[in-house]
C-alpha cells in the first residue's frame, strides 16, 4: 500500500539542504540512553532518574521514523505503509522473540511454580505489544528491580512505540491526502498533524499524571508527544540552519538536561507529566546540535560519535532487551532484593555478551531486505511461537497451582500458632508437608468472600446483612475496621462468631486505607478518598453502637516501601489515628487495637520454594519491627475504653519470627496467610476478651 501525492520539486521553498548520509552521533546518543537505563536497573539508588533513558529512546525513535516517513513523502510523493511495517518487523521482532523464548525457558528452569502464571501472562502481552497496558492495569512498579518483578516488564516501552507507529503513518497519510487535494505542501500538513497529536498527548499527560502517575507512566497517550516531538525536530531540520555557537550551546545544554534529570528525578514524582519535558527537550537539543557535516571538539557531537559509543549504540536494542531478564533471574537465583557487587559485574558482562551475540546472529541477518510476504509470514510465525511457548506452561502451571491450593487444608498435624501456646503447646509432627504449599501461599487471602466487602459499600448499610458473618439476630456485634492488615483478622473473627450465636461480625475494611483521619499521599498527591471513606465509616459505626470495634493497620514502613504512600511526619499519622480512636472512646464504644505484625525481611513463599532449610527464611526479631514502634498502638495508649492487643508471642520466638510455625506458612507477603490466621482464632478471641481460653 502506498500513497501518491505531489512530490516536492527542486524549486520548492522547502527544498532540503545537503546533509551527511549518516548521523554517527545518534548511535552515541543511543548508547547514552541504554547506559542510563541499565545503570539505573543495576543500582537504582545511585542514579534515581536513570529511567529517563527510555524518554531519550522515544525522542530518537520519533526523530528517525517520522523523519524517514516525511522524507519519503518529500522525495517520492509516496508513503509505502506495507514496506514500512515490514521494516519494523525485520528490525524488532526477531531479537524480541529470542528474548521472550529465552525468558520462557529460564522461568521453567529457574523460577518457582508460583511465578509461572504471572510471567507467562506478561510474555504473551509482550509478544502482542500490549505489555504497557497490562502493567497499567496491574499498577506495576517500574521503580526497582527485584526478584518478584516481571522479567519482560521492560517490553512496555516497545509496546508504546509500536502502538504509536500503528497510528502515526495513518495520520501522516491522511494529512498528505488532504494536502494533495488542496494543492498544498504535504510535508507542512504532516508537520501540522504531528504538532496536533503531540499537543493533545502532552496536555493529557500533564492533566492525567498527577491523578495516577503509576498508570500514566505506561500508557501510550501520555507518551506519544515524546515520539512526536522527535519527529517534529526531524522535519524542522530541513528548514533550520544552525550556526556553530547554537550547536555548541544546544549540545552541551541538552546533555546537561538529560544528565541532571537522571541524577535528580525519581519515580515518586508525577512522571511523565510536564517533568518529562526536561530530558525530552534535552534530547531534541542534542539531535539539533548534531545536524550538519562539520563539528569542532568544543561541541558534544564528536564525542557522541566515537567508536566505542557507536558500538554500544549499535547493540543498544539487544542490550535493552537482554539486561532486564538477566538481572531478574540473577535475583531469582540469589533470593535477594538487590544485586550484590559481584552480581552487578556478572549482570553487566552477561548482558553485553548476549547483546553482542543477538546483534550479530539475530538482528543483522533478519534486517536484510526480504520479500514483503516472507517478512510478514516470518513475523506472524515468531509472534505465534512466543505466544504458544508461554501459553502451554502457563496453563500447566496454573493447573498445578489450583491442585496445590485445593490440597492445602489444615489437619491435626498442622497446629500453626497453637504450637506456641504458653500453656499447652500443641505437638508439631515432623515430616509433614507444610500448608499452604509455598507455591500458592501468596494467594492465601482472608475471608471477605462477599462482593463489595473488600472495599466496603455503604449502600449496604452496617445494619443490613451484607458483609456480615454469624447470627444476623445476635445480641452483640463486633465491627472490624481498617486496611488490609485489619482484614487479615476477618477469618479469625468469623470463626469465633460462627461458634457463638450471641455474636455477629460486621467487616468494614478497605485495602490500602488505614483507619486514620489524615490521608496519605502518593507522589505528593493527597489520597482524599481514603480519608472520606474513614469519615463515613466512623459515623456509621458510631450510629450502630457495636459492643466492640477491632482495628489494625499496616506499618508506615510497609506503606512507604510497598505502595509509596507517606505522611508528612510520624506525628501526623499518630494524630490521625488518635482522632478517630478518640471519637469512638468518647462514644463509649469499646475498641481493641491489634499491634502491628512483624514485617518479614524477605519474600517468605519464594524463599521456602528455594530453601530446604525453613529457618533460612526466618526474620530476626530485631529487624522485624520498626525501632520507633507502632503508631496506631501509640495513638491508642491511654485512651479510655481502648485496649492494645499484642499477638507477637503467637508469631515470634525469643530471637526470630519464623516463616513456618506448627507446619503452617506464616506469611504470604507482609500479610499473614489466611491459613495461619485460622490457627490464631482461639488466641485472638481470648486476647480480645471474647473468650476466656484459647
Amino acid at each position: 500500500m502506498s500513497l501518491l501525492v505531489e512530490p516536492v520539486t527542486a524549486d520548492s521553498p522547502t527544498r532540503p539542504r545537503a546533509k551527511s548520509a549518516q548521523r554517527l552521533d545518534i548511535q552515541g546518543l543511543r548508547a547514552l540512553a541504554v547506559g542510563l537505563v541499565v545503570f539505573y536497573h543495576l543500582r537504582p539508588t545511585w542514579l534515581p532518574g536513570g529511567f529517563v533513558g527510555v524518554d531519550v529512546f522515544f525522542v530518537i525513535s520519533g526523530f528517525l521514523i517520522i523523519g524517514t516517513l516525511t522524507s519519503e513523502i518529500r522525495r517520492t510523493g509516496r508513503l509505502g505503509l506495507l514496506e514500512f511495517y515490514a521494516r519494523r518487523l525485520r528490525r524488532l521482532v526477531p531479537a524480541a522473540t529470542a528474548v521472550l523464548l529465552a525468558t520462557v525457558a529460564a522461568t521453567v528452569l529457574l523460577a518457582p511454580l508460583s511465578r509461572w502464571p504471572d510471567v507467562f501472562r506478561e510474555v504473551v502481552s509482550a509478544a502482542l505489544n500490549v505489555q504497557n497496558w497490562t502493567l497499567a492495569v496491574l499498577s506495576a512498579d517500574y521503580a526497582h528491580a527485584t526478584a518478584t518483578a516481571s522479567p519482560v516488564q521492560h517490553f512496555w516501552s516497545l509496546a508504546v512505540e509500536e502502538q504509536f507507529y500503528l497510528v502515526i503513518p495513518l495520520i501522516l497519510l491522511t494529512s498528505a491526502v488532504l494536502a494533495a487535494r488542496r494543492g498544498a505542501n504535504p510535508v507542512r500538513w504532516a508537520f501540522g498533524a504531528v504538532v496536533l497529536v503531540s499537543v493533545l498527548s502532552f496536555g493529557f499527560s500533564v492533566l492525567f499524571t498527577p491523578a495516577n502517575h503509576g498508570v500514566a507512566y505506561f500508557i501510550t497517550p501520555t507518551r506519544m508527544w515524546e515520539l512526536g516531538i522527535g519527529g517534529l525536530a526531524a522535519i524542522a531540520l530541513h528548514r533550520l540552519r544552525l550556526g556553530g555557537l547554537a550547536q555548541l550551546l544546544l549540545g552541551w545544554g541538552g546533555l546537561a538536561a538529560i544528565l541532571v534529570s537522571a541524577a535528580t528525578l525519581t519515580t515518586d514524582m508525577a512522571f511523565p507529566g510536564w517533568i518529562a519535558a526536561i530530558p525530552t527537550l534535552g534530547t531534541v537539543a542534542l539531535l539539533l546540535a548534531g545536524d550538519g557535516n562539520e563539528h569542532t571538539y568544543a561541541e558534544v557531537t564528536p564525542y557522541l560519535a566515537v567508536p566505542p559509543l557507536r558500538y554500544i549504540g549499535d547493540i543498544s536494542y539487544s542490550l535493552y532487551l537482554w539486561h532486564w531478564p538477566v538481572i531478574i533471574f540473577l535475583l531469582e537465583r540469589s533470593g535477594n532484593a538487590h544485586l550484590s557487587a559481584l552480581e552487578v559485574v556478572i549482570a553487566t558482562a552477561l548482558s553485553f555478551v548476549l547483546a553482542a551475540a543477538s546483534k550479530r546472529f539475530i538482528e543483522d541477518p533478519f534486517r536484510k531486505p526480504k520479500r514483503r510476504r516472507v517478512t510478514y509470514l516470518i513475523g506472524v510465525a515468531m509472534v505465534a511461537t512466543s505466544v504458544i511457548a508461554a501459553t502451554v506452561p502457563w496453563h500447566l502451571g496454573q493447573t498445578k497451582l489450583d491442585d496445590l491450593a485445593a490440597r492445602s487444608a489444615l489437619t491435626n498435624k498442622h497446629p500453626g500458632a497453637l504450637a506456641l501456646s504458653p500453656v499447652e503447646p500443641s505437638p508439631v509432627p515432623a515430616g509433614v508437608p507444610i500448608v499452604p504449599d509455598p507455591a500458592v501461599a501468596r494467594d492465601d487471602f482472608p475471608l471477605l468472600d462477599r462482593p463489595g466487602c473488600a472495599t466496603y459499600d455503604f449502600k449496604n448499610k452496617l445494619t443490613g446483612l451484607a458483609c456480615g458473618y454469624g447470627n444476623p439476630q445476635a445480641t452483640k456485634t463486633v465491627v472490624l475496621l481498617g486496611d488490609s492488615h485489619a482484614a487479615m483478622y476477618s477469618t479469625a473473627l468469623a470463626d469465633y462468631v460462627a461458634k457463638h450465636a450471641d455474636w455477629r461480625l460486621k467487616v468494614v475494611v478497605r485495602n490500602g486505607c488505614p483507619f486514620t483521619a489524615h490521608a496519605p499521599s502518593e507522589a505528593g498527591v493527597l489520597l482524599t478518598n481514603c480519608r472520606d471513606f474513614n469519615k463515613t465509616a466512623l459515623d456509621s459505626v458510631i450510629a450502630l453502637r457495636p459492643n466492640l470495634v477491632v482495628t489494625a493497620a499496616m506499618s508506615p514502613q510497609s506503606y512507604a516501601e510497598d505502595l509509596e504512600w507517606t505522611w508528612p511526619s510520624r506525628s501526623v499519622l499518630v494524630e490521625g489515628y488518635r482522632t478517630v480512636l478518640t471519637r469512638l472512646s468518647d462514644a463509649n464504644i469499646p475498641v481493641a487495637v491489634i499491634r502491628e505484625i512483624p514485617r518479614p525481611a524477605l519474600n517468605v513463599p519464594g524463599c521456602l520454594q528455594r530453601q530446604a532449610d525453613r529457618s533460612a527464611c526466618d526474620t530476626q526479631r530485631e529487624t522485624a519491627f520498626p525501632a520507633e514502634g507502632d503508631p496506631l498502638a501509640e495513638a491508642a495508649d491511654g485512651l479510655d475504653g481502648v485496649r492494645i492487643v499484642d499477638m507477637t508471642s503467637w508469631l515470634c520466638g525469643v530471637m526470630a519470627c519464623p516463616a513456618v510455625i506448627g507446619n503452617v506458612v506464616v506469611y504470604r507477603d507482609n500479610h499473614l496467610t489466611n491459613t495461619y490466621v485460622h490457627t490464631m482464632s482461639g488466641p485472638l478471641a481470648t486476647a480480645l476478651g471474647l473468650a476466656t481460653n484459647p
